[in-house]
């Protein structure tokens, strides 16, 4: 009985391992607030599969526009992203100016799909276009049909698919984005090995300033992201108007088999908007593209759609969204003192908590880095900063591991030194105008050779700043084709500081008087450290304490115009570097010389020789894994009792 009992303990031990590292994993990034998608039913779309998508993908808020309702502004007032499916019923102009007025307040999303032109297609598909016209869009739905032949077959993914089920109406469309730099297009066909359903579609087109229709597959614009295509189709003409692009003599059945646009999507950079268009829609109609069987052909359509779902979030709500988590710190509340005895300026827009870090976080996706930098309270935004803040100034260090690197101690005006020193800067700032930190008021991310690498102005897709401001939240995100050794971005040592936006500070930092605070001048600082130039302009740094912070700013030495020393944070602690020690090592001799004359005497002498030596020891601070040295704990004391049990059994 006792063995069985040291064999259960032992298999635990090894069961227990695997079960508290699944734990232990982080968890993408979540939606850092509420997502509002609203579907609209009020314009004759059907709901065939609406409640089977709102119960499965249910980290959004969803909200429908039932059947006799205007769209108004106020209805459009909280919604993130709106899903027009299928409209048979047109648009009233004051529900277009709703519309046009909410996609024009920026980071919205706009779906809406059409039908072919089969029964009373052409007037949905009018009604599509009448709205996309309103907005300003580009795309447009064809006045036409795209059908295949059942024995059609593409390779999709290494699996080959027909391209219609069973019937020449029944179209599969097959997943296959554009890559697009910046727009996290690989999401869209993440996981889907299967194609999706397109009952009774049409085609993707689009139209230039001109008024000249042109074709997606062979014609492209800046902006134009194609998402899903019908392969080996072609054209069908059912009712008029005719055709824009596709001619039925020359796309039609009988001319050849044609590659055409089933879902395809416009990106707006300058007010951060995505316009989805689709010929079928996912959520209503005959078979809409959730569908995951149909005639024996199996669907990726609720992956597709959750997708979908995620990508516009991604794009245009929150960039870190779905991103993984390399580090969080959390930063003590209350200890926006600088060195201990800052105080803020006396201005009313100055609240409480404006300067005071309390958390940062890493996270990464597959092309970008993400610096999230929470505040206590941002203090809205009282000067309309376009970054969405107006009050602080971030400054990030970054120290990676490449030792091939330039590398820097000092900082952009802080007046500190920081040990044992950075290869990349991030200075984040309210934005305003179009020339970067330091001249301008452009967030801006430098090398340790303090050459400009990006802007934000000039390259939002590689480097933006902007913030969350009802969680009070100010995220960068960086191209990790901007930086080098991001393969280690678990190792690398960070520094992060926040100070007081002044556009007219030196270095657009406000500045520390000695005594009490002026109504736009932080007070609190040491005089002789100011007269000095010793004074640390620094509100809040990332420190696992409050008293590690105040300690690390208060280490200058005004006497010797020294500069304060700051430590950075490595793996969740403060990382000092390695120290070199000098010792010294004597070593003593005894040399005994014997001399033999007609007396016999001996005479001993001593000889101490003195040799220094210098080791250089690497005293790092070695962070323990919490979670790594638990499980240890847990193994060992299981496998301890198993062995005491069979000892105390001999």
């Amino acid at each position: 009985m006792r063995r069985l009992l040291v064999i259960s303990l032992l298999i635990l031990s090894l069961l227990i391992v695997p079960t508290i590292l699944q734990v232990a994993r982080a968890e993408p990034q979540q939606p850092l607030r509420t997502i509002t998608v609203a579907v609209d039913l009020a314009h004759g779309e059907s709901d065939k599969y609406l409640n089977y998508i709102m119960g499965n993908l249910t980290f959004v808020n969803w909200k429908t526009i039932p059947k006799g309702t205007t769209i108004t502004n106020d209805i459009l007032n909280d919604v993130d992203i709106l899903l027009i499916g299928q409209p048979t019923v047109a648009f009233a102009p004051s529900e277009l100016d709703a519309i046009y007025n909410w996609i024009n307040t920026g980071h919205k999303v706009l779906y809406i799909a059409g039908d072919s032109d089969y029964g009373p297609g052409p007037t949905t598909i009018d009604n599509v276009n009448k709205v996309l016209e309103y907005m300003g869009a580009k795309l447009r739905l064809e006045q036409a049909s795209a059908y295949s032949d059942p024995s059609m077959n593409y390779t999709y993914k290494g699996t080959t698919y027909p391209t219609c089920a069973q019937a020449y109406y029944r179209m599969l469309a097959f997943v296959e984005p554009d890559n697009i730099p910046g727009l996290y297009t690989w999401m869209l066909d993440q996981n889907i090995t299967k194609p999706i359903l397109m009952h009774g579609p049409g085609a993707v087109i689009w139209v230039d300033d001109q008024g000249n229709y042109h074709d997606p597959v062979k014609e492209t614009f800046p902006g134009l992201i194609r998402i899903a295509w019908f392969h080996k189709a072609y054209i069908g003409d059912n009712n008029p108007p005719a055709a824009y692009v596709y001619d039925p003599i020359f796309y039609g059945q009988g001319a050849g088999w044609f590659d055409f646009i089933g879902y395809a999507a416009e990106y707006w950079s300058d007010k951060n908007v995505v316009i989805t268009v689709a010929s079928e829609s996912l959520y209503g109609d005959y078979e809409p593209a959730w569908a995951s069987l149909y005639y024996g052909v199996p669907l990726d359509g609720p992956g597709f759609v959750e997708n979908l779902l995620k990508w516009w979030i991604k794009v245009v709500i929150q960039p870190s969204y779905m991103a993984e988590n390399v580090l969080e710190v959390s930063d003590p509340t209350g200890d926006d003192k600088g060195q201990g005895t800052i105080l803020y300026p006396t201005n009313t827009v100055f609240k409480p908590g404006v300067f005071d870090l309390v958390n940062f976080k890493v996270l990464q996706d597959e092309d970008f880095i993400y610096l999230q930098v929470k505040v206590r309270d941002l203090g809205g935004n009282p000067w309309n900063g376009p970054n969405g803040f107006s009050l602080q100034h971030v400054q990030i260090y970054i120290g990676t591991t490449n030792k091939s690197l330039p590398v820097n101690t000092s900082t952009f005006g802080l007046h500190v030194d920081l040990a044992p020193g950075w290869n990349y800067a991030i200075i984040a700032v309210p934005g305003w105008g179009n020339t970067p930190y330091p001249d301008g008021e452009v967030s801006a991310l430098y090398g340790a050779d303090n050459k400009l690498i990006v802007d934000e102005y000039n390259n939002t897709t590689l480097f933006d700043v902007y913030a969350y401001t009802d969680i009070n939240i100010i995220e960068v995100k960086i191209a990790k084709s901007l930086l080098s050794d991001v393969d280690n971005i678990g190792s690398w040592i960070w520094y992060v500081f926040l100070t007081s936006y002044d556009g007219y500070g030196e270095l657009k930092i406000r500045s520390i008087q000695a005594g009490d605070p002026g109504e736009w001048a932080l007070g609190g600082g040491d005089a002789t450290a100011i007269l000095a130039g010793v004074q640390p302009k620094v509100v809040d740094l990332l420190a696992p304490t409050d008293q590690d912070q105040y300690n690390m700013l208060k280490s200058y030495d005004a006497s010797a115009g020294k500069l304060a020393v700051v430590y950075g944070i490595k793996g969740g602690v403060i990382y000092y570097p390695p120290v070199t020690v000098t010792v010294t090592t004597t070593v003593t001799t005894t040399v005994t010389d014997t001399v033999t004359s007609t007396v016999s005497t001996t005479i001993t002498t001593t000889k101490t020789d003195t040799s220094t030596s210098t080791q250089y020891v690497s005293e790092t601070v070695t962070q323990p894994d919490m979670t790594i040295t638990g499980i240890a704990a847990v193994v060992a004391l299981i496998v301890g009792l198993a062995i005491g049990m069979l000892l105390k059994r001999k």
